[in-house]
């Protein structure tokens, strides 16, 4: 299936129809995608500083993560198939993903072999995740 049929299919699904239609759906919807960054973002971080001789108890902070995680991917999700021409169309929004990905893999290989190499990059990968989400709007 050609992606411009796949994304008039979803354009046209009532979900997304009742998300592009209200009022307050997609900016409640980017409250939720701000919290779970901030909670996966801030796992992120402090389980990388662990890597830089910050002790921290990083495996308390797995519950976090994931939760983040988990409400990152079902806001976002919700978000773009809200506007799905929009976000697939978009610049800021494809090198968004490519850096997630990234990000996740990093943060997992950390995860089983700690370096300072892969903390600073993991590090850098987040933050670029959160600097190309902003840049969506803008693009």
């Amino acid at each position: 299936m050609p992606a411009d049929s796949l994304l008039h299919w979803i354009e046209q699904t009532s979900l997304s129809t009742t998300l592009r239609q209200s009022d307050w759906a997609v900016m409640a919807l980017e409250a939720v995608h701000l919290l779970g960054l901030a909670l996966l973002g801030g796992a992120a971080v402090i389980s990388t500083l662990r890597h830089v001789n910050v002790r921290t108890f990083v495996r308390e902070l797995r519950p976090v993560a994931l939760t983040g995680f988990a409400l990152l991917v079902l806001s976002g999700s919700l978000i773009a198939l809200s506007m799905p021409y929009k976000y697939y169309n978009n610049t800021a929004f494809q090198w968004k993903m490519v850096l997630l990905l990234c990000s996740v893999i990093v943060t997992l290989r950390l995860a089983s072999k700690p370096s300072r190499i892969l903390a600073l990059l993991s590090l850098i990968l987040w933050l670029s995740v959160g600097f190309s989400g902003r840049l969506i709007g803008f693009l």
